[in-house]
């Protein structure tokens, strides 16, 4: 095919619309308008493609000489077996498909969060990850996540581990979407815990977490006060202070030995199912109607049970004993992981997963709670 039909003179000639070739699939085309644009047409499995070069003016011109150069690019692609449309179509999905953008939908999509939760995830993901924001979701490697997570988890390691587990999550729905295939690059068992140095357990910078040995000593040094009722029924069940201080007589039922925290009380927006054990039962006071621990008729202020461990056990949080927790149940059980974090009221798995485990993951919290309560009250 005769190359090089046009020059400069005769484009600036052209005065009628119609299309004009320079030559091996290259074209120029005269607009009713007047305006000039080139595109390139080839032949591929028996189907015809035009790709647009862009046009001859405007605020981005395209010369006679960059169209050549661009066609010539398409033709040593054709000739390499390549789909130059295929490979356009692909990068613009690539280009809809970064982590940012699909990090954005997936906490778009997640209705039962509450503020607090919606704005951790968006400083995690969007800020904490910000390495990532530009890639697609599918071309993201092991190699990628380590480094945007390597230098967090070198300074705080706690928020590292929140984060990389963010990570594994968007990039689990961007596999059930279909916009990524293969293994998830941010999960840690059997893959990132064998790169990145294992952290300590997440306590966060201001809760002391108490050996989990130590843990009977201490409730065995509790009284029957109102706080120190609700503080050995905090550590029995492994919530968090403001759901055990909240709690209320028409979330139990203790014929089932079940607590049942609604969604609107709880820090990941979604209801929790705590199983009870006979010791936990046995903290309780007589069964009324309202909030289970008052004082006097009246509800506990936020800072009564923080002011009496400050004064009477100095040195510890509520909030730690979470963490003696998790450290017992990875270090003195064969429970799975995700038990345990489901135990903590932490959000594991998709909602399909969570719908499909739901009775099996009681009865095994069950177990592993009795476990744990056994433990602690062992003296």
């Amino acid at each position: 095919m005769v190359a090089n039909k046009l020059t400069d003179t005769k484009i600036k000639a052209i005065k009628k619309p119609g299309i004009y070739g320079d030559g091996d699939g290259l074209f120029i085309r005269m607009h009713a308008g007047g305006s000039k644009s080139w595109f390139f047409i080839y032949t591929r499995d028996g189907k015809k493609r035009e790709l647009g070069l862009g046009s001859l003016a405007g605020t981005a011109p395209v010369s006679l000489a960059n169209a050549r150069r661009r066609a010539e690019e398409l033709r040593a692609m054709l000739a390499e077996g390549r789909d130059p449309h295929a490979e356009r179509v692909a990068a613009k999905a690539a280009s809809e498909h970064t982590f940012q953008k699909v990090s954005e939908k997936f906490i778009a999509e997640r209705s039962d969060w509450t503020p607090h939760t919606e704005r951790e995830w968006k400083r995690h993901l969007l800020e904490h990850a910000s390495a990532l924001a530009e890639k697609a979701v599918a071309d993201i490697t092991t190699e990628a996540v380590e480094e945007t997570l390597r230098p967090l988890w070198e300074k705080k390691p706690a928020t590292g581990q929140r984060v990389r587990a963010k990570i594994e999550s968007v990039l689990d729905y961007a596999s059930v979407k279909k916009l990524r295939t293969g293994d998830n690059p941010a999960r840690w068992a059997g893959h990132l815990e064998h790169l990145l140095t294992k952290a300590g357990r997440v306590t966060g910078a201001n809760h002391k977490a108490m050996p989990y040995a130590d843990v009977p000593g201490f409730l065995s040094t509790l009284g029957n006060s109102t706080i120190e009722r609700l503080m050995r029924f905090i550590v029995l069940t492994a919530v968090r202070s403001g759901e055990g201080r909240l709690a209320d007589w028409s979330e139990f039922d203790l014929s089932a030995k079940v607590w049942t925290i609604p969604k609107e009380r709880t820090k990941t927006g979604r209801e929790l199912i705590v199983p009870l054990s006979d010791q936990a039962v046995a903290t309780l006071p007589a069964q009324s109607e309202g909030l289970v621990f008052v004082e006097d008729s009246e509800p506990l202020h936020i800072m009564d049970m923080p002011n009496w461990v400050k004064a009477n056990k100095p040195g510890i949080t509520m909030h730690g004993f979470r963490s003696a927790f998790r450290d017992f149940a990875g270090d003195e059980t064969d429970f799975p992981r995700e038990i345990a974090e489901m135990a903590l009221g932490h959000k594991v798995g998709n909602e399909v997963e969570l719908a499909y485990r739901r009775g099996d993951a009681l009865k095994k919290r069950r177990e592993l709670m009795e476990a744990w309560s056994n433990h602690c009250t062992r003296l």
